[in-house]
């Protein structure tokens, strides 16, 4: 799609705008969305519209954002419109800052996933059904810090085909081990679309934002693509941003635990939990220390 003719179809703003995710380095699929990041100032969630048949996901940020999680997202923008010349400067700032930027970023992350794993483990002398989405987390929060140190995005229908062609390291030969805690093993046609049914369902009831038609038109290309690894992959991805919008609201578990049961396609084998955990917990460790 011709990005004049995407901005003529939407809201006419003065505020610069730019492109992110997997089209704006070009390794896109045709179920991609496009992904636009209006620096208008507005707190306001995600929104999805859907333009000439294709999915477009807006937005909203401010030329002053600091987190540098959310820098780091920035590093591959490619600029729209930009009238003032402000979003120029702004990513000039960034690129300037990049390494301090990335590893910060990746230390957020290695962090995250340590309070993941006291959740895992608190949970997991309970015997609590909800074990096995810390430790799922814990997994994309290492996944997510090794692909910055390797100077990646985690793009969730491709991460899988970056990882493939990484070179082998001591950092990245870990990875096999994180996705095998993920239960990537676990892929099938029938699994992924029970998964899919309940991964559009939780978006519906987190975002409430039309999340579940790009969900479902991602997902179906990966299965008529028989990347079924991938899907799982990606499935899961989402599921754990949307846990983690909850995660601060124990009360909510029991209300949504039977959908991330086959959404986030969770393990109730105790001893295998237990087994992940430990994994996790040294190349946690590990990447810290490093």
């Amino acid at each position: 799609m011709n990005y004049k003719t995407l901005l003529d179809k939407l809201p006419k703003t003065d505020y610069p705008v730019a492109l992110g995710g997997c089209r704006a380095e070009k390794i896109n699929h045709d179920c991609c969305d496009y992904n636009l990041i209006i620096f208008d100032k507005k707190d306001i969630p995600d929104s999805i519209v859907q333009i000439d048949n294709e999915f477009v996901r807006l937005h909203h940020s401010d030329l002053n954002e600091s987190r540098t999680e959310i820098l780091n997202q920035y590093t591959n923008l490619e600029i729209i419109s930009d009238p003032r010349w402000e979003l120029k400067i702004f990513l000039s700032q960034i690129k300037e800052k990049k390494e301090l930027i990335s590893k910060t970023s990746a230390k957020k992350c290695i962090i995250e996933s340590q309070v993941c794993l006291t959740k895992a483990k608190d949970s997991l002398i309970e015997s609590d059904p909800i074990t096995s989405c810390w430790v799922k987390c814990t997994a994309y929060f290492l996944m997510d810090a090794i692909l910055i140190l390797n100077n990646k995005h985690n793009f969730p229908v491709h991460t899988l085909e970056i990882i493939r062609n990484l070179k082998s390291s001591r950092l990245n030969d870990s990875l096999s081990l994180i996705t095998q805690c993920i239960g990537l093993e676990r892929s099938t046609n029938s699994l992924l679309s029970r998964m899919l049914k309940s991964t559009q369902g939780f978006s519906d009831m987190i975002e409430k934002n039309n999340h579940s038609m790009i969900i479902k038109n991602k997902a179906d290309f990966l299965i008529e693509n028989s990347l079924f690894t991938d899907c799982y992959f990606y499935l899961g991805n989402v599921n754990r941003n949307n846990f983690y919008k909850i995660k601060d609201s124990p009360t909510k578990f029991s209300e949504f635990i039977h959908v991330l049961k086959t959404g986030f396609d969770l393990e109730n084998d105790n001893v295998k939990l237990e087994s992940n955990v430990s994994t996790l917990s040294e190349i946690a460790n590990g990447l810290l220390k490093n």
